[in-house]
């Protein structure tokens, strides 16, 4: 029994339960239409002290610091989806650079290929305008000093030739007589 009423204290009424609370009837009872009144009333006074409570309980630090705790979280909540949202893209972005960046060493690894292709052809190239200039040089040299000896007795020839067209216009004999 004592537990009975304890329970009965606790529970809390809606005031739509209390408006259409039923009662039985008994002979020379209540009212009906007085009770029903009263209910009526007792319901309207117990919806307004819930809206007060609720309105107490907004102003109440607790309240205030579970409100001011909710926003935070809140504010928190957009905050780490906006860092997610930067850090996705920050990471498309590398991905993005990192393909670049592939690209680029394959692009410079094939101009260093043809680069050091065009070097081997060019010192090949080079290499045979020595052989060919070397060969030149020995050419002229040859020429040179082929020439000179041959420039020599020509002009050793044409002295003479010039004494023995003089003997000749002398009309000597070319030397021998005499």
């Amino acid at each position: 029994m004592e537990e009975q009423r304890r329970n009965q204290r606790k529970r809390v009424f809606t005031p739509s339960e209390i408006r259409n609370k039923e009662f039985r009837k008994k002979l020379f009872g209540y009212d009906p239409d007085e009770v029903d009144s009263f209910l009526m009333e007792v319901s309207n006074a117990y919806h307004e002290l819930l809206k007060e409570i609720e309105r107490l309980k907004v102003q109440t630090p607790e309240y205030k610091t579970k409100e001011i705790v909710e926003k935070a979280k809140k504010e928190i909540e957009k905050i780490v989806e906006k860092k997610k949202e930067e850090k996705e893209l920050l990471e498309k972005e590398k991905r993005e650079l990192e393909i670049e960046i592939e690209k680029l060493r394959l692009a410079q690894k094939s101009m260093y290929d043809r680069l050091k292709i065009a070097i081997i052809e060019m010192t090949r190239i080079l290499e045979e305008l020595r052989k060919d200039a070397a060969g030149k040089k020995k050419e002229r040299g040859n020429r040179d000093r082929g020439e000179a000896p041959a420039q020599g007795l020509k002009e050793q020839g044409g002295e003479g030739r010039g004494g023995k067209t003089e003997g000749e216009s002398d009309g000597s004999s070319g030397g021998r007589e005499g």
